[in-house]
């Protein structure tokens, strides 16, 4: 679609096309009504030509800019006013109330080395607090976007951009790791929304609507600035507007008529927990075209549970969008085109490494995370590096022009990660992206099983964390509101292990020892292992990434300090 290598010569070109057009409209909850607060298309280019001015006169080009905003308009002002200036883009969560995340917040400053921090006239005393406690004084200049001068956008120059140039850094979430800087370029950026487009048929009249975290890949380049890309609008709203009221997510889609929008799975488990018959009769979803299921497992009931009952509201079959991605491909790698595609495997064959068709009751229900579109994938033994044969499952390889240009002064790790050699029987093909996640090929279609780290290997069984977690997680409405972490420690034979959170008012009368008999009976049933200790902690007390995935090796990390405290003894392990 773009003829530019540049996203700020493509976005210039829309601003241009689009006139007066609504770029941003964020939907404020005050409790008791939403609030609109809006762009337009100049407006939006104005304000960030103002940022680009500032930041050119206390930055260099390629320099990097740190971006802490509540969720709001403000946020995408600050991201275009970087690119405009041709400083790099280092968006980042803000701390919680409790001040969790700020030595992650200092880490990150101090890993992307940044010249300046952008924020908002609501935080900024609060952001110039943290600059001055971590340090970074004297290495940095900030400033709130909202409060700079108007006229100083006159004063902007266009910085040569190319493909190559580094549009922004995106911090991986870190569930198995410790978060590492992705380069993503302007190249990466614009094929990959070229991706997104061919994929959900997006044009300039479909606006996206949804609430993911602004910082978050999905929540970036999905809900931002997928629909600036194409001249479209982006109607989007705070996360926590979200898990407090579910059902102003599914409002905006029928108030404002979008057809596409992003959720990760917990989102439509949710939904369908917590809209009310009351508030299905209001919503009218015939208008939704796609809503793309990424960035978690993805659960064939959740598909089935959500599509059945919204509808009710004009909800198609197969609106729900499976797809795969993640940041070191700036995003999306594959989606379900044409509907949801399931598979019913053997559980026994997938333990030992592949998909086998089966239509036993004990059979394993896959969902396709669809096809692929320009990018390459491969199925990859991780060890051999040798391509695997359809229904196989290994480690997904990926290659083409998304995949990004590799982890931020990190060398080696970009080398390992980024150029890794596929083996085929005619030679080896380097250039791929190792992703760390297990998954099989069928008919075209890509299955995601689990993360390579997390893999339970168990009396020589592969067992996946998620669905000994979602197996648990049915057995009481005390643990359907909370996460699990599924382990293995050392042992002979090796121990199992499950962190849970519970509910305890959700409780009804339940006793948290027969609520263990229960959870260890139903994954002895259903997967024949035998659950060394259950350890359940309050709503909160297992550690998620900034983006809501279980960080298991930090609950194991814990687990064998012996520093949780489960709610079944009331003390330490």
């Amino acid at each position: 679609m773009s003829n530019r290598s540049d996203f700020v010569g493509h976005f210039r070109d829309r601003v241009s096309e689009q006139g007066e057009k609504q770029a941003l409209i964020f939907l404020a909850d005050s409790g008791s009504g939403v609030t609109e607060r809006s762009f337009d298309y100049p407006e939006l280019d104005r304000r960030a030509r103002r940022v680009a001015a500032w930041l050119a006169g206390r930055t260099e080009p390629g320099d990097r800019a740190m971006l802490l905003f509540l969720p709001g308009r403000e946020f995408m002002v600050g991201f275009l006013g970087c690119l405009y200036a041709g400083v790099v883009a280092v968006p980042a969560p803000m701390p919680d109330s409790n001040g969790r995340g700020v030595a992650r917040l200092a880490g990150i400053a101090r890993d992307a080395d940044v010249r300046a921090v952008l924020s908002e006239q609501a935080v900024a005393e609060a952001i110039d607090a943290w600059v001055q406690h971590s340090g970074l004084a004297e290495q940095v200049v900030h400033t709130a976007v909202d409060a700079l001068p108007e006229g100083l956008e006159d004063d902007w120059r266009p910085v040569p951009l190319t493909g190559d140039s580094v549009a922004f850094l995106q911090y991986t979430s870190g569930s198995t790791s410790d978060p590492k800087g992705v380069m993503v370029t302007h190249a990466n950026l614009l094929h990959n929304e070229e991706e997104i487009h061919q994929a959900v048929r997006s044009t300039s009249e479909t606006p996206v609507c949804s609430w993911l975290p602004q910082f978050h890949d999905m929540g970036l380049i999905g809900q931002l600035l997928h629909p600036l890309y194409m001249g479209s609008t982006s109607i989007f709203m705070s996360p926590l507007t979200f898990l407090k009221r579910p059902y102003l997510w599914l409002w905006a889609l029928s108030e404002y008529r979008a057809p596409i929008s992003v959720a990760p799975n917990f989102a439509f488990e949710l939904a369908v927990r917590r809209v009310t018959d009351e508030q299905l009769a209001t919503l009218d979803l015939s208008c939704v075209e796609s809503i793309l299921n990424g960035s978690e497992p993805i659960q064939a009931h959740t598909l089935d549970a959500f599509t059945e009952k919204f509808a009710a509201a004009g909800l198609r079959d197969g609106a729900v969008f499976p797809c795969y991605g993640l940041a070191e491909t700036t995003l999306f790698v594959t989606g379900s085109r044409d509907g949801r595609v399931y598979t019913d495997a053997d559980p026994k064959a997938l333990e030992q490494g592949g998909i086998v068709a089966s239509t036993a009751e004990d059979a394993r229900t896959l969902v396709s995370s669809g096809s692929a579109g320009t990018l390459e994938v491969r199925i990859v033994d991780p060890e051999t590096h040798q391509v695997l044969a359809d229904g196989r499952t290994g480690e997904i390889w990926v290659r083409g022009g998304s995949i990004a240009a590799g982890y931020w002064k990190q060398p080696e790790k970009t080398e390992e990660t980024f150029n890794a050699a596929a083996i085929t029987a005619d030679g080896a093909t380097a250039g791929h992206l190792r992703t760390g996640d297990i998954g099989a090929l069928l008919d075209g279609e890509l299955y995601v099983t689990g993360r390579l780290k997390d893999m339970l290997i168990v009396n020589g069984r592969n067992l996946y964390p998620h669905d000994l977690e979602h197996t648990a997680r049915q057995v009481h409405a005390a643990l359907q509101t909370g996460v699990g972490a599924s382990f293995v420690v050392d042992g002979k034979p090796e121990k199992l292990v499950l962190v849970h959170e519970v509910k305890t008012s959700a409780l009804d009368g339940t006793e948290l020892a027969d609520l263990e008999k229960a959870i260890r009976a139903e994954l002895r049933a259903e997967y024949d292992v035998h659950l060394h200790e259950l350890v359940l902690l309050p709503r909160g007390g297992v550690a998620r990434t900034t983006s809501g995935k279980v960080r298991r090796g930090s609950m194991r990390e814990k687990y064998l300090a012996g520093s949780l405290e489960s709610l079944l003894t009331g003390a330490g392990r």
